[in-house]
């Protein structure tokens, strides 16, 4: 593997990666303002989200060992890349609906009109 593939893979997950973590510190810490339901399924959205960024930084550093390592058919290497496509997505999704509902769900404050 080269080590511009690993930079690209690695270092430009990183700053998504920060984002999520401090989205999850700042919910926490938020807590009693946001709402207990709210603050929960927004932080269970963001470790969702965690959870896709670092399997997508596997996969991204994987996929190459895994093409040049690979005795399979092209049709089996498409079934594995379409399998973990699949997972990811679902797991985007999950978390982008977590996050919806969070902000959803939210205290009913009066407006100040």
């Amino acid at each position: 593997m080269t080590a511009g593939y690993l930079f690209s893979g690695v270092l430009f997950q990183l700053p998504m990666l920060a984002v999520l973590v401090i989205g999850v510190v700042l919910i926490g810490s938020r807590r009693p303002r946001i709402g207990p339901r709210s603050a929960l399924l927004g932080q269970i959205g963001l470790i969702v989200l965690i959870f896709e960024v670092i399997a997508q930084t596997a996969w991204s550093l994987t996929f190459p060992r895994l093409l040049h390592s690979m005795d399979a058919s092209v049709s089996q290497f498409g079934l594995l890349s379409s399998a973990v496509g699949l997972m990811l997505s679902a797991l985007v999704t999950a978390g982008v609906g977590l996050l919806i509902a969070a902000v959803v769900t939210g205290r009913n404050q009066p407006s100040a009109v």
